[in-house]
C-alpha cells in the first residue's frame, strides 16, 4: 500500500489560479535547506510513509530548460540551475529514506510571461487546445527526461477542464509519459469526472495500470467511512487502482487526535485493497513550518499523527512507550481525542458541498455569490437551502446511513425517532466539549515537566470550547426560529464569550492564519472572527438577526 504525504513546491510561475504559490515562493529559503528536508525525510520515514508527492500548479519553470518554449521562462538560467540541482538533490536524498518521489501538476496552465506573449487572456486559459496538449505534453516528457529519480507523474484532470478531461490526459501526459519513461507509475486525480469517461479514455501501452487518485471525504475528515463518490470510483475501476486522497480542512489552525478516525480508514482501505492513500498537511500553506510557535515543523507537532496514517497504530505507540510524553499523560489522551471528534461531526452536520468552503473551526464559509469569506450566522442555520454552499446536505446519511435533520425541517416538524437532528446533536457536541476541555486545562496546568503537552492541551481545550460554542449557537439558531429573541441573545452572548476564550487561549502562540478555502488563501485572525460575532449580536440585540454576508471574516487573497 502507498503511503504518500505531501509536500507543496514553492515555486510561481504566474499569479492566477494558484494555490498560494506567490506567498510561498516569496517566502521559500527553506526549500533549499537541505537539513530542513533530511528532517522531513527522517520523521516521515519514522513514521512509516514511503512515497512524497511534490506538488504545484505549474512547476516545469523551475524544473527545466524549455527551449522549444523561450516565452515560458520565468526566471534566469543561473536562477534555474539552482532549482534543478535541489530537486535533484531533495528526490535523491528521499531515495535514500526510501521514500518514493512523485510529481504532481494540475491540468492546463501557461506561465505568466508566455500568456502575455501570446495574447491569452486569464478566461481561456484553461480551454483544451493545440497548445495546450502541445505544450504539456513537451513539459512532462522534458521533466521525466531530467528527473529518472522520479517514481511517476500524478496529474489533475478535475474541475478546471469541464470538457475532454480524458482526451487531455491521454494527449498531453499519458503518451509524454510512455514515450519518455514507459516504467514511470501513473495517477491521475479525477475525482469529480464520471468514472467511465476517465476509464474508457485514458489508456497506457502495453496495457501498463493508470490508476486514480480520489478523495475519501472531499476536504474534510468527517468519518472512517467513505463518501459515496469514493465508493463509486473503487467499484467502477477496482480498488488496486485507486489511491485514496484526503484534503483535511477542518483542523488548522490545530492539530488532530483522530486516531480512531483514521485507523478505522486504514482499516478500510486494506479491506477493499486499495493502491493506498496520500495525505496533506493539516495547515496546507505552512508547511513545513506551524502556526505554532511552539513547535517549528508540523511534521514534529503532528508525529504521532503521522504515526497513525503510517501504519504504526495508536496502541502500538503507546505500547512502545513512544513518545514517552504520551505515555506518562495517556490519561488525557480520550479528551483530546472528544475534542477533535466535535470537529469532525460539525463538518459533517453541515456538510454542504464537501469542499473547503465551510470552516467550521471559523464560524464562516466562503460564500458563492461574493467569493468572500464570512460569518456562519444564526440565521443561516435556519436557511441552509438557499444557501449554494450547503446544498447536498444529506452527506451525513449518505456516509452514516442515519438520517439526519436540520433545524429548519427539526422546528416545522420535530425530528423523529430514528434520526440524527440538532437535539441530538447539542447532546452530543456538549458531552464532547466536556471531555476535551476537561483534559485541555489539566494538561495545560500540568506539573509534569512536559514540554510539549501544555500546546497539545490548548489544542484540545480550544476544540472543546468550540463545541460548546456551537451548543450555545444552536439554541439560539432553535430560539430565534420559536420567536424567542430574547433567549436567543442570550445563547449568542454566551457564544461569543467561549469564542473570546479560544482567542485568549491560542494567539498568544499562534501567528495569523493562512487558510486553504477554494483554489484561494483566506487571511484570518481570531480577532475576525470574534469582531463578526460581536457585530452579529449587536444586531440581534436591537431585534435585527442579519444573513452572514453582513459580516465578513477575514480576506480573500487570490482569485476567487
Amino acid at each position: 500500500m502507498l503511503k504518500a504525504f505531501w509536500t507543496w513546491d514553492p515555486v510561481a510561475s504566474g499569479d492566477y489560479r494558484a494555490f498560494d504559490e506567490p506567498y510561498a515562493y516569496m517566502n521559500n529559503k527553506w526549500f533549499f535547506d537541505k537539513s530542513v528536508w533530511q528532517k522531513m525525510f527522517r520523521t516521515m520515514s519514522s513514521c512509516g510513509f514511503d512515497a512524497m508527492i511534490l506538488a504545484n500548479t505549474h512547476p516545469f519553470p523551475f524544473m527545466v530548460d524549455l527551449p522549444a518554449y523561450p516565452e515560458a521562462r520565468v526566471i534566469s538560467d543561473e536562477r534555474l540551475r539552482e532549482y534543478q540541482r535541489m530537486h535533484h538533490w531533495i528526490f535523491e536524498t528521499a531515495i535514500q529514506y526510501d521514500i518514493a518521489p512523485y510529481l504532481l501538476f494540475f491540468n492546463i496552465y501557461y506561465p505568466k510571461p508566455m500568456m502575455q506573449a501570446r495574447g491569452i487572456a486569464p478566461e481561456e486559459s484553461s480551454r483544451l487546445t493545440d497548445l495546450a496538449l502541445e505544450y504539456t505534453n513537451y513539459c512532462v516528457r522534458e521533466t521525466l527526461a531530467t528527473y529518472p529519480e522520479l517514481a511517476g507523474i500524478i496529474v489533475d484532470a478535475s474541475e478546471n477542464v469541464a470538457e475532454r478531461r480524458a482526451q487531455f490526459v491521454q494527449q498531453a501526459v499519458v503518451e509524454a509519459v510512455d514515450s519518455v519513461r514507459p516504467d514511470a507509475k501513473l495517477y491521475v486525480r479525477g475525482w469529480c469526472a464520471e468514472p467511465a469517461e476517465l476509464i474508457n479514455g485514458i489508456k497506457r501501452r502495453g496495457g501498463r495500470p493508470v490508476r486514480f487518485s480520489v478523495k475519501y471525504t472531499y476536504e474534510h475528515l468527517v468519518d472512517p467511512n467513505p463518501d459515496p463518490v469514493f465508493t463509486r470510483w473503487v467499484e467502477s475501476v477496482g480498488a488496486e487502482n485507486v489511491l485514496a486522497e484526503f484534503w483535511i480542512s477542518n483542523f488548522e489552525p490545530w492539530t488532530s487526535f483522530s486516531y480512531d478516525t483514521v485507523e478505522g480508514i486504514l482499516a478500510n482501505l486494506e479491506d477493499l485493497g486499495c493502491a493506498g492513500f496520500s495525505i496533506q498537511p493539516l495547515a496546507l500553506y505552512h508547511w513545513p513550518r506551524t502556526s505554532d510557535t511552539y513547535f517549528k515543523y508540523q511534521f514534529q507537532r503532528d508525529l504521532v499523527w503521522y504515526s497513525v496514517w503510517g501504519g504504526a497504530g495508536f496502541d502500538r505507540l503507546l505500547n512502545e512507550g513512544q513518545p514517552k510524553w504520551l505515555l506518562r499523560n495517556k490519561k488525557l489522551i480520550p479528551g483530546f481525542q472528544a475534542g477533535s471528534r466535535i470537529l469532525e461531526i460539525l463538518a459533517l452536520y453541515f456538510g454542504g458541498d464537501k469542499q473547503n468552503q465551510w470552516h467550521p473551526q471559523f464560524c464562516s464559509v466562503r460564500d458563492y455569490d461574493t467569493g468572500k469569506p464570512r460569518l456562519f450566522s444564526v440565521e443561516d442555520m435556519l436557511h441552509l437551502d438557499d444557501q449554494p454552499v450547503f446544498w447536498g446536505r444529506n452527506w451525513w446519511q449518505e456516509i452514516t446511513g442515519d438520517r439526519v435533520v436540520h433545524l429548519a425541517e427539526h422546528v416545522k416538524s420535530g425530528t423523529p425517532p430514528d434520526a440524527y437532528g440538532p437535539e441530538e446533536l447539542i447532546e452530543e457536541l456538549a458531552d464532547l466539549a466536556e471531555q476535551a476541555v476537561a483534559a485541555g486545562e489539566k494538561g495545560m496546568r500540568s506539573a509534569s515537566g512536559e514540554k510539549e503537552l501544555p500546546s497539545f492541551a490548548r489544542d484540545a481545550f480550544c476544540m472543546g470550547r468550540l463545541g460548546e460554542f456551537y451548543v450555545q449557537r444552536l439554541r439560539a439558531a432553535l430560539a430565534h426560529a420559536r420567536g424567542s429573541d430574547t433567549e436567543a441573545v442570550e445563547h449568542m452572548t454566551r457564544a461569543v464569550v467561549l469564542y473570546e476564550d479560544i482567542r485568549s487561549v491560542d494567539r498568544p502562540h499562534r501567528s495569523d492564519f493562512r487558510v486553504v478555502t477554494g483554489r484561494c488563501t483566506l487571511l484570518c485572525t481570531w480577532d475576525d472572527v470574534v469582531g463578526a460575532l460581536r457585530a452579529e449580536l449587536a444586531d440581534a440585540s436591537k431585534g435585527s438577526f442579519n444573513r452572514g454576508r453582513c459580516y465578513p471574516v477575514g480576506r480573500i487573497e487570490g482569485i476567487p
